[in-house]
């Protein structure tokens, strides 16, 4: 399942303004909401390194599967990059 960043990001901000609320109103020190930001920022990072983990085996398996097509598409630009280079001259 794709870890959904957007959300998780959106979600940051909400509880951002929250902490921010809850400091402005009195409820928080200082050093209350320094411990908080940091733990959400912590957790959009874990997020972030989930997404990117997702993303680069994702791409991964698809190389892998693809192999052929990849090579074939390869070969083809390269004989169409030489054909237009000799065209040229």
């Amino acid at each position: 399942m794709f870890p959904n960043l957007f959300e998780a990001t959106k979600e940051y901000w909400q509880q951002l303004d929250e902490i921010e609320s809850r400091y402005q109103q009195g409820k928080l020190s200082i050093e209350e909401v320094d411990r908080e930001v940091e733990t959400l920022m912590k957790q959009l990072g874990r997020k972030r390194k989930e997404t990117l983990l997702f993303l680069t085996e994702s791409l991964s398996h698809w190389i892998s599967t693809n192999t052929e097509l990849l090579i074939s598409l390869v070969f083809v630009l390269t004989v169409i990059y030489s054909w237009m280079l000799t065209m040229n001259h």
